[in-house]
């Protein structure tokens, strides 16, 4: 397949890059940073930077294409960024993909359009309390983004796949909340959560995994799709921490109702991929302990950038 990774410079780009180039795959990267270094270890991935927001070229880019992977996304907190920027850049795509007649075009967002999970576990017919999420902003943004998919796919008749996952990660993993737990460890202070709280993580395999599934299966032009590789509490994770940091840090567990930490250490993101499984068979690609080993491995690299930051 001819595949475009619109914003794909950042780590998930990176991996669905890789993953598909070695699947024999050929892959073009848009992105408006610059070309990142590792693109050098992979010369047969083609990069473009340019801004989606500008129509002048990217109806030149996606012409040909079979399969295109809307990852574009500033993070920001401005609604100007997010609606004159972002959305608008993501419009231009779903035109230009819809005038070019491309075979499927995928749109990766977020489980934070769900707002706070009040049905467990949560599945694509939670309701989307947007007004309710930790960043309204960036849920409502996400949101608008996934309903002009669905227009597209109904109206202009360009096949749409969206995905709905909570936390990804690779070969490393970010957070703020996380790194705060490794810098306690790190001091040996308390480390206080709440028992049972946690989130569905998705590996980037699995990731690449459900994206190629979706663009060879026509069942999935239209649906809504959650993501996930495993469920992990907090208490987990922080006794992960301990062991990689030999922190002597004691673990405090407190009942929700208690709680006055960040809400999000409070919340349970027990995301329901078994749809994605049923229409797409989407299996995680790897057992329990492999995926362990890997997410052990992330948290390794978490943690050494979290002492570099603590030295400098």
């Amino acid at each position: 397949m001819e595949i475009l990774i619109v914003g794909g410079a950042g780590e998930v780009g990176r991996h669905l890059a890789t993953t598909f180039s070695q699947r024999g795959h050929r892959v073009t990267i848009i992105d408006r940073a610059p070309r990142p270094s590792w693109l050098d270890q992979n010369l047969t991935l083609a990069y473009a930077r340019e801004d989606i927001s500008e129509t002048t070229t990217i109806v030149d880019r996606v012409r040909s294409k079979d399969l295109i992977i809307n990852l574009a996304w500033s993070f920001a907190d401005d609604p100007h960024i997010i609606f004159e920027e972002d959305i608008k850049g993501h419009t231009n795509l779903l035109e230009a993909a819809s005038s070019a007649g491309v075979c499927s075009f995928i749109y990766a967002s977020t489980a934070t359009v769900y707002g706070r999970a009040v049905t467990h576990p949560v599945t694509e017919m939670h309701p989307c309390l947007v007004g309710e999420a930790r960043k309204p902003l960036y849920a409502l943004g996400k949101y608008t983004a996934e309903e002009l998919c669905r227009y597209y796919d109904k109206s202009k008749n360009l096949p749409v796949t969206i995905f709905r996952f909570w936390w990804a990660f690779g070969r490393s993993i970010g957070g703020s909340h996380l790194r705060d737990l490794i810098r306690k460890a790190l001091n040996n202070q308390p480390l206080e959560m709440v028992h049972g709280a946690g989130g569905t993580f998705v590996t980037m395999d699995d990731i690449a995994s459900a994206m190629l599934l979706a663009a060879e299966r026509p069942v999935a032009s239209g649906p809504i799709y959650n993501l996930g590789s495993f469920f992990i509490t907090w208490e987990e994770i922080a006794r992960i921490i301990v062991h990689l940091t030999e922190s002597n840090s004691p673990m405090r567990l407190i009942p929700p109702e208690q709680w006055r930490g960040p809400a999000f250490l409070n919340e349970v993101w027990d995301l329901d991929w078994s749809k994605a499984g049923s229409d797409l068979g989407f299996r995680p690609t790897s057992s329990m302990d492999s995926m362990l080993s890997v997410f052990t491995d992330a948290l390794k690299q978490c943690i050494a950038g979290v002492k570099e930051d603590l030295v400098k």
